[in-house]
């Protein structure tokens, strides 16, 4: 072999060699790509918790990657044994017609293929026309514009959940190997990511139902508490200890610090008759009888002489005087609720709950129960009343 023979042999290898290099680069490359639009896509998956956004991100991501005219998410309809199902999301062309509208029907699937696809079954089919299907499924496939197809199934545990499908439906279409593996690798983490969205939405609703029955059972106790003390209120005629019993009814049933009955005077000063208070907490009753008072003789009642219950959530932030302030501060409250007593029309007095350990947001229903219970304490006074005028008119006779 002549030198330059040789040469040419050696330029030849070198260039096939350089060739292979540069192949295996590009496909090494190409694969790091991909792996690194899968993580990311994956991320994107896993950042949110709420199922639009996983179908979302899901089906943009993979059309973008894949350039392809339709990528979606079909949900079979529980209980049909996979023959019935839709699309509930998707990302299209608009050059073709979505998909999310329409329900799917097909026995054929359900019959003789759902079983295989929880056992890592995926068909990449290059031409709808050119794959031996069965008419049925042409039809459907037909019904969206389909001419390649590739279908990956979404597993739910070990059962088939669905199915993350592209579509072309421009021409046919041969299917990457790489670009089944993405779909495939997606697919896995998508089901990890519906199982999580679907487990947060259950214990939401068990949440709210949770919080129902709560809403219930305590609606149930305050409407025992209150046939408690209207039952009371029926079968005593002594007003203190209609008095004593409510108020600790209520501080027991509102879980508050202190409640206290108050009574006005005619220049609406007035006195704490009555009080329950808890461990740890000074007593007013019998200490400061015109903390309530002082505020209200300016006010001649305020909004309690308007039968208009008042709740306050934080005495800091209810724009109060900075002398109503100081004398709440000496009742030790942050929060409070006041419900108007009155002697027929007349206002007679409040019934208050304190919170003492910080601020506290009112319920509608612990308001209108105070309220009912200040009328039942009226509805005391006035038969309490009654009995005093008949034991004075039998005394007289």
């Amino acid at each position: 072999m002549s030198s330059l023979g040789s040469n040419d042999y050696s330029f030849n290898v070198l260039q096939q060699t350089a060739y292979q290099l540069s192949s295996c680069t590009d496909q090494l490359f190409q694969q790091i790509e991909q792996e690194q639009i899968i993580a990311g896509t994956i991320d994107r998956i896993r950042a949110s918790l709420e199922l639009e956004d996983i179908f979302k991100v899901t089906v943009t991501e993979i059309r973008k990657f894949m350039n392809v005219d339709r990528v979606g998410v079909f949900r079979f309809t529980p209980g049909t044994q996979w023959t019935e199902g839709e699309f509930v999301a998707e990302d299209v062309d608009d050059s073709f017609e979505s998909a999310l509208a329409a329900k799917v029907q097909d026995h054929c699937f359900g019959g003789k293929f759902a079983a295989h696809y929880p056992q890592g079954r995926v068909q990449a089919v290059a031409d709808i026309y050119a794959a031996d299907l069965a008419d049925c499924y042409i039809k459907i496939l037909e019904q969206f514009q389909i001419r390649a197809n590739l279908v990956v199934p979404v597993l739910k545990g070990e059962k088939l959940w669905g199915l993350l499908c592209a579509h072309q439906c421009s021409g046919p279409r041969r299917w990457q190997f790489s670009e089944i593996e993405l779909v495939r690798k997606i697919s896995t983490h998508f089901a990890i990511a519906l199982q999580q969205a679907e487990n947060l939405e259950r214990l939401r609703q068990q949440s709210v139902l949770l919080a129902q029955a709560e809403a219930r059972e305590k609606a149930l106790q305050c409407q025992k508490s209150l046939i408690k003390i209207t039952n009371r209120i029926r079968q005593s005629l002594d007003f203190a200890e209609i008095c004593q019993t409510t108020t600790a009814e209520v501080r027991q049933l509102l879980k508050v610090d202190r409640v206290t009955i108050y009574r006005f005077n005619a220049d609406w000063s007035g006195d704490v008759l009555f009080e329950s208070v808890g461990e740890g907490w000074c007593p007013v009753l019998g200490v400061s009888p015109a903390i309530e008072g002082v505020y209200l003789m300016g006010t001649q009642g305020g909004h309690d002489a308007h039968n208009e219950t008042v709740a306050i959530s934080d005495i800091y932030t209810a724009g109060h005087s900075d002398g109503h302030v100081a004398l709440l501060e000496q009742c030790q409250a942050r929060a409070y609720a006041i419900a108007p007593i009155f002697d027929e029309d007349r206002p007679w007095g409040l019934l208050t709950a304190f919170q003492n350990t910080g601020p506290r947001e009112w319920q509608a229903d612990e308001v209108e129960l105070l309220t009912q219970i200040g009328e039942q304490l009226g509805i005391a006074l006035k038969q309490t009343e009654c009995v005093r005028q008949m034991q004075a008119q039998s005394i007289e006779c």
